[in-house]
C-alpha cells in the first residue's frame, strides 16, 4: 500500500519535471545540430527503457544510476528504514543501500537502472532519453524531502495513516477506471456498424449557403434612421428562393443597410449535427437540397440558409467517431451498473434529513455531452437504440 501511495505522491512532481524537460530540450534558434553517433548494437531493453541505442542502455539492470549522499532514513518505497537497515552498508532491496546516519559520508541511497526505469514507466512512459536527468533530479529532491519527513516522524502522525488509506482508495478507483476504459474501447467492427446503421441521422452532413443580415447599424448614432433590417431580410429570402445569386444578394443587403463593412462569404460549407444552434439545426437537417429556410433571428442578426446538398457520411469515414461514441456509452453503462450495485444508508441522527438535490439542466442529464455554443446538450443514444438527438463533433470545413 505504501509503495503505491508513494507513486501517487510522486507523479505530479515528476511529471511536471518531464513537461519542463520537453521545453528545455527543444532546439534553440541558431544552435548547431547535435552530432550523430553510430547506433549501439541491439540489446534487450529493460522495462520502461526507451530504446537499445539510448545512452546507458547497455548498463546492467543492477547498475547504480543515482547516488544520493545524506539520504538513509527512507526507502525507495517511502517506508522508514529499520535500524538494521540503517546500520548496514549493503544494499536494500535491489540496488538501494544506506549506512548509519552517524556514518558521515557512508550515509547514502543508491538507485539502480532497473528501479529508475520502473519509475519512468509509471510517471512518464513516453519520455525521451534527454528528459531522464530532469526527472532523476526531481526524484532525488523528493527522496531528500521524504527522508526529512521520516526524521521528523511525519509517518507516525495519525493523519498520515488516514491519508495513506484515502490515497489507496483513490488509486484503486483510478486504476479501475483505466481498466474499464480499456475494456470498453475493445469494440468489434460488427457492433460499430450496427450502431451506425441504427443511427443514420447522427452521421448526416449538409452543405449550406447562408445570408447574414446585421440587426444593428455600424454607427449607433444612426440607429433611429436605419432601414428596417427584418423587411430587408424577408425580401432577401424571396430573392434567394427565386434563384438569385447569393453573393449578389448578400452585397445588396449590406448596401441597403448602409453597412460599410465587408460582407461575409455566403459559402458556409458542410456542417454536421452539433455545429449549429439547436433550433436552427433541427429544421435545417429536415430540409431537402434546394430548399430555403425561414428567416432565423439571432441576438445581433438575421440569418437565412439554403441547403445545397445533404448526405450520410460513409461508415469508413466516421468509424473512429462511432467507436468513440459507443465506447463512451459502454463506460457510462458500466459506471451506472457499479453505482447501482450498492445502496448506502445514512444515519439521519448524525447527518440530518436529506435535502433536495439541485436539478441539473439538459447538460447534466444522463448520457448528455457538454453544451455546444448556441445550443443545448445532446443526449448520446445507447448502442442498439435510435438517436433522439444525434450528437457529432464539429466538422469544420
Amino acid at each position: 500500500m505504501i509503495r503505491h501511495t508513494f507513486q501517487v505522491i510522486s507523479i505530479p512532481l515528476l511529471t511536471a519535471s518531464f513537461c519542463l524537460g520537453q521545453t528545455a530540450t527543444a532546439t534553440k534558434p541558431g544552435s548547431a545540430p547535435q552530432s550523430q553517433t553510430a547506433p549501439a548494437p541491439a540489446a534487450a531493453s529493460a522495462p520502461g527503457s526507451t530504446s537499445a541505442s539510448a545512452p546507458g542502455s547497455l548498463l546492467p539492470e543492477g547498475a547504480t544510476v543515482i547516488t544520493i549522499d545524506g539520504v538513509c532514513d527512507v526507502s525507495l518505497s517511502g517506508t522508514p528504514k529499520s535500524a538494521a537497515q540503517n546500520g548496514t552498508a549493503g544494499k536494500t532491496g535491489t540496488a538501494a543501500k544506506a549506512a548509519s546516519p552517524s556514518a558521515g559520508n557512508d550515509c547514502k541511497t543508491e538507485v539502480s537502472r532497473e528501479e529508475f526505469e520502473k519509475l519512468m514507466k509509471t510517471v512518464a512512459p513516453g519520455a525521451p532519453p534527454q528528459a531522464r536527468r530532469q526527472i532523476a533530479n526531481r526524484y532525488a529532491q523528493l527522496l531528500t524531502a521524504a527522508n526529512q519527513g521520516v526524521k521528523l516522524g511525519v509517518d507516525k502522525d495519525p493523519d498520515f495513516t488516514e491519508q495513506l488509506s484515502l490515497m489507496r482508495l483513490q488509486l484503486l478507483m483510478q486504476d479501475a477506471e483505466r481498466k474499464l476504459q480499456t475494456q470498453a474501447s475493445n469494440v468489434g467492427d460488427a457492433e460499430l456498424k450496427s450502431y451506425y446503421d441504427q443511427n443514420p441521422s447522427a452521421y448526416e452532413e449538409v452543405t449550406l449557403t447562408r445570408l447574414f443580415i446585421p440587426r444593428t447599424p455600424t454607427d449607433p448614432k444612426q440607429a433611429a434612421a436605419s432601414p428596417d433590417a427584418k423587411s430587408i431580410a424577408d425580401k432577401a429570402r424571396e430573392q434567394l428562393a427565386a434563384g438569385g445569386d447569393p453573393e449578389q444578394v448578400q452585397k445588396s443587403l449590406y448596401e441597403q443597410l448602409k453597412n460599410t463593412t465587408q460582407p461575409p462569404s455566403t459559402k458556409l460549407g458542410a456542417r454536421r449535427r452539433g455545429t449549429l444552434p439547436a433550433a436552427q439545426e433541427q429544421k435545417l437537417f429536415s430540409m431537402k437540397p434546394g430548399e430555403v429556410s425561414e428567416v432565423f433571428t439571432d441576438p445581433t442578426s438575421y440569418v437565412i440558409y439554403r441547403v445545397d446538398a445533404k448526405q450520410q457520411l460513409p461508415f469508413d469515414q466516421v468509424k473512429e467517431q462511432v467507436k468513440q461514441t459507443v465506447t463512451r456509452q459502454r463506460i457510462a453503462d458500466v459506471r451506472e451498473q457499479i453505482n447501482s450495485s450498492s445502496k448506502p444508508e445514512f444515519n439521519e441522527a448524525y447527518f440530518g434529513p436529506e435535502t433536495p438535490t439541485p436539478q441539473l439542466g439538459p447538460a447534466g442529464a444522463p448520457g448528455a455531452v457538454p453544451s455546444r455554443p448556441g445550443g443545448s446538450a445532446v443526449v448520446v443514444p445507447k448502442p442498439g437504440q435510435p438517436a433522439a438527438t444525434p450528437a457529432a463533433p464539429p466538422n469544420p470545413k
